[in-house]
């Protein structure tokens, strides 16, 4: 089956990268024409697609990236759009003209061609800045603390980068889902949820957990790694669980990170959400973020927009994101 509105489109604009480096001289804007449309393929006119740290570590090559996404591609991991053309005479889920979230590498063009299995239907209701955010930090945060944790109301959890938009999220689940959150921030002062205890992180934790009389976490999620790291799991009780879910230092974990893991029993893990999806499979995935979105719409989880930027102005979002006298609060969205 295939939809008639495709026969008058023509082209696709795209962000291409070139190669890893600086935005400046690794990325272009081009039009391409569309190819047909692949057998047992959707294609999907985009909306709107947001800018991660993980986008910007793929176009620096930084990490894992450097092996796993490598130019010339298309950066972007998560997009909001519509079905305009479906290519799969079996496909009886999806139809012409719905909204849902694509979740695969490629997003920041005007049109996706992707396996079913890559996308989920969305609510009509959904704005486009809030639906184009429910996959990498959504359903990572969603995984980390209801699959891979576990956590119970008796659990306290300590984070870092809490005022990032996976902080915000994980600190909205703790309301939701009963379990203790001490958030450690470099600007307690604009951390937005009161009735959560904020750290500041150029004090001494262990200090501040004590002056405040707060309980000692058993459960770490570190979004930081390095010098970072190592302050936060010297807080965590023994025998505790340590989750990295993320390197924004660039910096490895120093030795002194491992010492104090092995001497206080540690349990020590990573996660990963390519890889998670890959040992969970396809069909586990969509439950889960069917799972995942119910909850969320129950409880009204907020996720923040700083500023929509046309696809074509992608230069200036990458650079308003880089500038560090620019504080944003939420996410750049770019739309087409």
């Amino acid at each position: 089956m295939s939809g008639n509105k495709m026969n008058s489109i023509k082209t696709n604009t795209r962000v291409n990268q070139l190669s890893f480096g600086s935005p400046n001289s690794s990325l272009e804007l081009e039009q391409i024409a569309l190819e047909p449309l692949a057998a047992g393929n959707v294609r999907v006119q985009i909306e709107a697609t947001n800018i991660n740290p993980s986008d910007r570590l793929s176009i620096y090559g930084i990490g894992q990236y450097r092996r796993t996404h490598v130019p010339p591609r298309v950066p972007g991991f998560e997009a909001v759009g519509r079905i305009v053309e479906i290519n799969d005479i079996d496909q009886t889920a999806f139809h012409i003209g719905q909204k849902v979230l694509v979740a695969k590498s490629g997003t920041w063009q005007t049109y996706v061609d992707t396996l079913t299995e890559n996308i989920f239907p969305l609510p009509e209701h959904l704005e486009n800045g809030y639906a184009c955010q429910l996959y990498i930090n959504a359903l990572t945060a969603w995984a980390i603390v209801t699959k891979v944790a576990k956590l119970t109301k008796q659990d306290v959890v300590i984070i870092n980068a809490g005022n990032s938009a996976i902080g915000k999220i994980f600190a909205q689940l703790s309301y939701s889902l009963g379990f203790t959150l001490l958030a450690i921030s470099s600007a307690p002062e604009r951390y937005p949820y009161r009735s959560i205890s904020v750290l500041d992180a150029n004090q001494d934790l262990q200090s501040q957990i004590h002056a405040l009389g707060l309980p000692q976490p058993n459960v770490a999620f570190d979004a930081i790694g390095g010098k970072r790291g190592t302050e936060l799991i010297q807080v965590l009780h023994n025998a505790g669980s340590y989750i990295n879910y993320g390197t924004l230092s660039l910096a490895p974990y120093e030795s002194d990170f491992f010492q104090f893991m092995k001497q206080n029993n540690i349990n020590f893990s990573t996660f990963f959400l390519r890889n998670w999806e890959e040992s969970i499979g396809k069909v586990t995935r969509k439950q889960i973020f069917a799972e995942m979105l119910e909850h969320l719409m129950e409880n009204q989880i907020q996720f923040d927009v700083a500023r929509y930027l046309p696809l074509e102005q992608y230069q200036a979002a990458l650079a308003l994101i880089e500038d560090e006298s620019t504080r944003l609060q939420g996410k750049v969205i770019l739309t087409m």
